[in-house]
């Protein structure tokens, strides 16, 4: 199987467990991996044949920033989601990185990485 790779895309976020900190947008990351054959599109050199880099991303931006989220964990599910429902993959695996996490504990972020196939 082979993949598309997406690292950090930086978006700003409602997100956090009290109210107070989902109040103002905070800084994350999102990374993907996109598994799907990327055979029909090596040969024909065809856009149609693959994953729009562009598109995913303008929907990723959307998921995240369409409502608060207490989790970063529901963030990454509902992100997967939406891929899986609006692209032609087989699976994919979703990074969440939150640089102001554990920022008072000096640890330079907190991340959460899930996986889920097109079958459940």
């Amino acid at each position: 199987m082979d993949r598309i790779v997406v690292p950090d895309i930086p978006l700003q976020a409602r997100v956090g467990v009290p109210e107070a900190e989902r109040m103002e947008p905070q800084e994350v990351f999102l990374g993907l991996v996109l598994w799907l054959s990327l055979a029909e599109a090596a040969a024909s050199d065809d856009l149609t044949m693959t994953v729009d880099y562009d598109a995913v991303c303008a929907r990723v931006a959307d998921v995240v920033t369409a409502r608060p989220y207490r989790l970063v964990e529901a963030m990454a599910g509902a992100v997967a989601g939406a891929i899986l429902e609006d692209f032609p993959v087989d699976e994919v695996e979703v990074r969440v990185r939150k640089p102001g996490a554990l920022r008072a504990r000096g640890v330079p972020y907190a991340a959460v990485e899930i996986r889920r196939r097109r079958d459940g």
